[in-house]
């Protein structure tokens, strides 16, 4: 209970804090030992945001001291006059003609009660916030730490926290001149009690503190001066000048921000005094409008179902829409729980957000504020209703954390679209509003639409829970504790034949030249590979190019559709077990290890190889974490932080003006302070890679064996610590500098995990080596589909940024990496023959099986497809592979199909066919 009551009531405070700083610190681009000032804007924006509530609660705790005030005389008498009974009715009686009960003694404490959610919500953030760790402002070492500024001796005093209590203290004195003894008490003692608290507190939270201190201080001045609007506008315009010139004399700014940041000074500073110079015109329209708004009681009805409404679209809706379309990739196997608890988390925030704040804020404004409130937020519920429903619906790929494979665009003419049907809304909406048709249909529409968004919410969660049961099996993977030893199960023959086939998810080929470049040692240890740059997947996604590399040309996109009286999941799990079922019937010993889509699940259901004999499976992706952190002493970054406020913040991303949506999306932040991509998802498959060696049984015997593995280390961009491509820091890793510039921070998180997954394979090669296992072993390391990354680095790959005209298609997205090592090769070589990745299974079984046949159809596995026509490709982004559950046929009807011959790298040899 605690916890809901701190996402509903605080978090949403503590995220728009955190929004402003990060906001603030970008504008201002200043250096970390500068943070001090971004704490000063932070507090002063939070200030000037949260100045019209306060000024409301003071109007309130004002209006109940002299009611209180006026009640004392009469109470006085009663309590003199009359005993017993007789004194506690005649006081209800009093308070009853007075409108008086005794909650209302509450409302004089409003500015407190106000205080204490801010100020929480303020300590969490600035307490945790690491960017102030180490960071210094003036005279303060260390905003991360109490100030200890005073020094006697060996005694060692705060003095932020003194000032601070000191300047509340007089902020008091100035507000509460004339009050009662009482009042006085009261503030005094809640200085105090801020003193106690804050004492050995962050000097980065006293500094935000005491400037919200010296923030009231000056508003309470203010109030006791005759024209205190005159002086805060004049003010107000003074320092945005002053701001202004000090933006424009640093270098840190690029001409954009300054732009930016000119707009907002001018917005935030100067329109106050245009205001003011124009009151007389605003004060006549004011009127106007006045006149236009009816005062209603029934608006609070609309105003609490708009509120909800929005609650039900952004907290439980779309986050079920995104969990619901693949529920096993929001799974952590070593903590297995049901995604549906980050329903929750964006539901609280919304319920903070729209109904107590908006509430709140709604309570404090007068008859006129709240029935023109009610109209914004209906007008923005439909409006963000449509651009939910209408707009952006194209934006690509999204991960488990929420960012977009690519930056979502949006056309000019989208946005002006979506602008004008906005404007349209709103200008209809508060155009016949006040029709009193409009005022009796408007609770039962929005009750409509909340039991409507409501059922489909209520359907995600039917089938998150429906997938969620198909793959109960994630409970009972075995997930390694930290001191557990590692069982090998990967067995290799010093005397037999030993195959591996080792898919890397996303691997981009035009990476490995420039690998290679920069780590030499990579060519030796790959030594005896062939590499592939000309290869060619059959689409851009795993469920389509990964079936030809386990079943060959058969299970091509196309030759798949034309066995369309048989499930897409059974033709796909036939490709995944059809090198098992050949070489299992030759007496190999068979390992399987987290093959892609397995029964068109995205954890995959292993148990589809229950029926080969000789074939153990296991899934890897994640059970060695636990290993690897006590290996490198690494904590994790807090993901559900993250998710709890991100889930909230994509919905608002796609509800918000779609010309607003990139800002608010910011690559995939959300103006998160963190400012990482989180990276437990690359560490928990790369864990597998860091402990090859240990899962490698080298046996004396002359078994043949067959590893299959798949591994999305390369799926997971991040950036890495150089110059060893660590996910953890070390200490040579500020003296080391990228070799390669990359115009992105995708590209450049691509070339890391690339560049480690190559790194953790050469390390296994040697191994092997050592162990005598490496020459009697063949090896096909591949790709599902490549990436398109416009690595234009020094001429050292074997592509450009090449896309297809008419419509466009970047080759690279389809260019899978292709490497591969025959039994007692020596020497790393290329070749630019044309090979697409379904020529696994001839590679594989070349020698090993005479003559071999898909065991499933009876036809012949080899290469020949491959010459016999152009190859054809699907631009299709259908990717997820549960929503092709129970069809026969891929529908790629959203993509394009092009063939492809020969050499892929030149544009005459492409043709769109559909």
């Amino acid at each position: 209970m605690g916890t809901l009551f701190y996402n509903i009531i605080i978090a949403p405070i503590e995220l728009v804090v955190e929004i402003v700083f990060e906001f603030l610190f970008r504008i201002i681009g200043l250096k970390e030992t500068n943070q001090g000032f971004v704490l000063i804007g932070v507090s002063l924006t939070i200030s000037l945001l949260t100045l019209p509530l306060y000024r409301q609660a003071d109007v309130i705790q004002k209006n109940a001291r002299e009611k209180q005030k006026k009640m004392a005389l009469w109470l006085s008498h009663i309590k003199n006059t009359f005993r017993g009974d007789e004194r506690f009715m005649m006081t209800q009686a009093y308070y009853k003609i007075n409108n008086y009960n005794p909650l209302s003694i509450l409302e004089s404490a409003v500015p407190l009660l106000l205080q204490i959610p801010f100020f929480t919500a303020a300590y969490h953030f600035l307490s945790n916030l690491e960017a102030l760790q180490g960071a210094n402002f003036g005279l303060i070492t260390d905003l991360g730490k109490p100030d200890g500024l005073i020094k006697i001796g060996s005694l060692t005093l705060n003095l932020l926290p003194i000032m601070m209590t000191t300047i509340n203290c007089v902020s008091g004195a100035v507000y509460l001149k004339g009050f009662a003894l009482k009042d006085k008490m009261q503030t005094y003692g809640m200085a105090l009690v801020f003193l106690f608290l804050l004492y050995n507190s962050p000097a980065g939270l006293v500094v935000y503190w005491t400037c919200n201190n010296i923030f009231s201080l000056v508003k309470n001045i203010f109030y006791k001066l005759k024209h205190p609007r005159k002086v805060i506008d004049i003010l107000s315009a003074a320092f945005g000048v002053i701001f202004t010139i000090i933006l424009f004399s640093g270098e840190t700014l690029n001409s954009r921000k300054k732009y930016v940041a000119v707009l907002i000074i001018a917005l935030c500073t100067f329109i106050p005094l245009i205001l003011s110079l124009s009151r007389k015109y605003f004060s006549r329209v004011k009127k106007e409008v006045n006149n236009c708004i009816s005062v209603e009681s029934n608006k609070r009805t609309v105003f609490v179902l708009a509120g909800f409404f929005l609650v039900v679209l952004t907290g439980l809706l779309i986050p079920s829409s995104v969990i619901s379309s693949s529920p096993s990739e929001f799974i952590d196997i070593e903590n297995f729980k049901n995604p549906l608890y980050l329903m929750v988390n964006s539901t609280c925030y919304a319920l903070g957000f729209f109904v107590v704040w908006f509430g709140i804020i709604y309570a404090m404004l007068g008859a006129k504020g709240r029935n023109f409130f009610t109209k914004m937020l209906c007008a923005f519920s439909f409006c963000a209703l449509i651009t939910f429903m209408f707009f952006g619906k194209k934006l690509g790929v999204i991960s488990p954390t929420l960012v977009f494979d690519f930056e979502p665009s949006f056309s000019g003419k989208e946005k002006l679209f979506n602008f004008a049907i906005i404007l349209l809304i709103c200008g209809l909406w508060f155009l016949f509003c006040n029709k009193k048709i409009i005022k009796l249909l408007t609770p039962y529409v929005f009750l409509v639409l909340i039991i409507c968004i409501s059922g489909v919410a209520v359907n995600n969660i039917r089938i998150t829970n429906k997938r969620l049961n198909e793959i109960s099996y994630v409970k009972d993977v075995k997930v390694y504790s930290e001191d557990e030893e590692i069982k090998p199960i990967f067995k290799l023959s010093k005397t037999g034949k030993n195959v591996i086939v080792f898919m890397l998810d996303r691997a981009i080929s035009g990476f490995v030249p420039m690998c290679f470049n920069e780590k030499p040692e990579l060519q030796k240890q790959f030594a005896g590979f062939t590499y592939y740059p000309n290869t060619i997947s059959f689409g851009m996604h795993t469920v389509y190019g990964a079936p030809g590399i386990f079943g060959g040309y058969e299970y091509s996109p196309t030759e798949m559709n034309k066995r369309d009286k048989e499930l897409l999941s059974d033709k796909h799990n036939e490709a995944l077990k059809m090198m098992p079922k050949v070489l299992s019937d030759k007496n190999y010993d068979v390992t399987v290890c987290d093959v892609p889509d397995a029964n068109y699940q995205t954890f995959s259901d292993l148990s589809i190889f229950d029926d080969i004999a000789n074939c153990n499976t296991y899934h890897l992706a994640g059970v060695y974490y636990n290993k690897l952190k006590q290996k490198y002493n690494y904590k994790e970054q807090n993901k559900l932080e993250s998710d709890k406020r991100n889930f909230f913040c994509y919905s608002i991303f796609k509800i918000i003006p779609v010309g607003l949506q990139l800002f608010w999306y910011d690559r995939g932040t959300y103006y998160s302070t963190a400012n990482y991509s989180y990276i437990g998802g690359y560490v928990r498959n790369y864990s597998m890679l860091e402990f090859l060696n240990d899962l490698t049984d080298i046996k004396e015997d002359d078994s043949d064996n067959l590893i299959v593995v798949n591994n999305e280390a390369a799926h997971n961009p991040v950036k890495l610590y150089l110059p060893d491509y660590t996910f953890v820091k070390t200490s040579e890793s500020d003296k080391a500098d990228a070799m390669y510039f990359f115009p992105t921070p995708e590209q450049r998180n691509h070339y890391h995990v690339n560049m480690a997954s190559l790194l953790a394979l050469g390390k296994w090669f040697d191994y092997m080596r050592k162990n005598g296992v490496y020459d009697n072993t063949r090896i096909v390391i591949v790709s599902d589909h490549g990436r398109s990354n416009n690595v234009g680095t020094n001429g050292l790959h074997y592509w450009d940024y090449m896309e297809i005209n008419n419509p466009k298609m970047d080759v690279s997205t389809c260019n899978p990496l292709m490497m591969f090592k025959d039994f007692n090769s020596t020497e790393f070589t290329t070749s630019d023959e044309f090979m697409t990745n379904a020529d696994v299974p001839t590679f594989v079984l070349k020698d090993l099986v005479d003559n071999p046949v898909n065991p499933f159809t009876g036809k012949k596995i080899d290469d020949s497809e491959k010459h016999s026509h152009p190859q054809l490709i699907t631009s299709s982004h259908k990717y997820i592979a549960s929503d092709h559950i129970g069809k026969t046929t891929f529908d790629t009807s959203d993509g394009h199909w092009y063939s492809v011959h020969d050499d892929i790298f030149k544009e005459e040899n492409w043709e769109m066919v559909e």
